[in-house]
């Protein structure tokens, strides 16, 4: 092998290209009837769409969860169903895609009683407790038990208010190399 090209450069120059780690961001929070519940997603999307080393990871986006998005009015209803249409592969397909993550990014807004974030609680603990995976909270401002709780609390690495806020904070922090 070329040694210039194991280390990034040819002919003395740096291979720009080469350079800069690729970033998976997964983004992580409750899916219900609220349309807010997608529309955090896509704003964080457009906002970090500039960067060309992020892939973003937006699990509201495959086919399933569109397709249950009918079925999310209630916490039960939903179980039923996607128990019904996923066999138990949805819970091994999410732990795929955050193993593979560079950050997690969790908007801790828009729960409802009866649809509490059983699953994003799952996903917030395999990043911080199996992958070691930073973890940024966007609070919407609210003062929650999702927001407040201490062993919840243990686990994000910031809390910001928005989503532009959460999009700054890997900008700084994850995009530079």
């Amino acid at each position: 092998m070329n040694n210039e090209l194991d280390n990034g450069y040819v002919s003395g120059e740096l291979l720009e290209s080469n350079t800069k780690k690729r970033q998976y961001i997964y983004l992580a929070g409750n899916i219900n009837n609220n349309p807010a519940t997608y529309a955090w997603r896509e704003q964080f999307i457009t906002a970090i769409e500039d960067e060309p080393n992020v892939i973003v990871i937006n699990p509201c986006a495959n086919k399933f969860n569109q397709s249950m998005r009918c079925a999310a009015e209630d916490g039960l209803s939903f179980i039923k169903e996607a128990t019904k249409r996923s066999q138990k592969i949805l819970r091994a397909k999410d732990y795929q895609l955050i193993k593979i993550c560079s950050v997690m990014v969790v908007n801790l807004g828009y729960s409802k009683p009866e649809k509490p974030m059983i699953g994003t609680i799952q996903e917030i603990t395999w990043a911080h407790d199996i992958f070691y995976t930073p973890i940024v909270a966007i609070t919407n401002g609210e003062d929650s038990i999702y927001v407040n709780h201490p062993w919840l609390n243990e686990c994000y690495s910031a809390k910001v208010d928005t989503v532009d806020d959460a999009v700054n904070i890997i900008k700084t922090f994850f995009l530079e190399y």
